[in-house]
């Protein structure tokens, strides 16, 4: 969104506005098949030839050259295009809408298992504006016991244009106890948990995000010598970055 204003021509007589065409000014650039580094490099494109701009995803742009190819390049190469009044084009930083767009999410977080301090790291991939699937593993310490969760988690965010963007999640998993004791030898214990979960993230600058989160699971523990399931709850906060 950050260069639709910026390279949108005037509309004439009814017509549709077109992309302004720009020129490359540097030796070459290189268009990838996708919107990352990790995209294999297809095509390059001389300097003195003209191309548009379709489309932005966070750092990456969209491009067509003038024999109609179409690929990915990033902002540094898109810099050191001209426009066409002969200015070298400016870019603004990544802003709320790159947050909206994302594909990819990976972050940290700290808080606290019932009572006992956690720490978490997890991976999200965005497959919609408005939901994403998430892998984390967390680990706590307590004086009693040492905990250890992989869960996988669908997540909705149903107002990503907001400031503060609330998010639901629901997920499975398996929780790993290991007792502290040291008067008897107790058993560790390993049970599937179910949890449901409410949070806000805010997106900061560039490519980080603010997030905080309230979780409660279901340890699935009941057997011939318990009759009811566990309820635990866990609260964090952490920092994210996004790609």
């Amino acid at each position: 969104m950050v260069l639709c204003c910026l390279l949108m021509g005037m509309s004439v007589a009814g017509a549709e506005s077109e992309p302004a065409p720009l020129t490359i000014a540097d030796p070459f650039i290189e268009l990838r098949t996708g919107p990352a580094s990790s995209y294999p490099v297809f095509h390059v494109i001389d300097r003195g030839e003209q191309i548009l701009v379709l489309r932005q995803k966070t750092v990456w742009f969209k491009i067509r050259a003038s024999d109609g190819k179409e690929g990915w390049v990033n902002k540094q190469q898109l810099q050191q295009t001209l426009l066409p009044d002969g200015a070298r084009l400016q870019l603004s930083e990544l802003q709320q809408d790159a947050f909206i767009e994302r594909n990819w999410e990976i972050g940290m977080m700290t808080g606290e298992l019932e009572d006992a301090p956690v720490n978490s790291v997890y991976g999200a991939y965005n497959f919609t504006k408005n939901f994403a699937t998430e892998l984390t593993l967390s680990h706590s310490t307590g004086n009693v016991s040492s905990s250890t969760i992989y869960k996988v988690n669908l997540m909705m965010q149903p107002f990503p244009q907001w400031k503060y963007s609330p998010y639901f999640s629901m997920g499975l998993g398996n929780i790993d106890v290991d007792p502290q004791a040291t008067l008897i030898n107790p058993e560790d214990r390993s049970n599937q948990i179910g949890q449901i979960g409410f949070g806000i993230k805010r997106y900061l600058s560039r490519r980080f995000i603010l997030r905080f989160e309230f979780n409660d699971y279901v340890v699935f523990s009941a057997s011939n010598d318990r009759d009811d399931n566990e309820d635990i709850s866990e609260w964090k906060l952490g920092f994210a970055v996004f790609y």
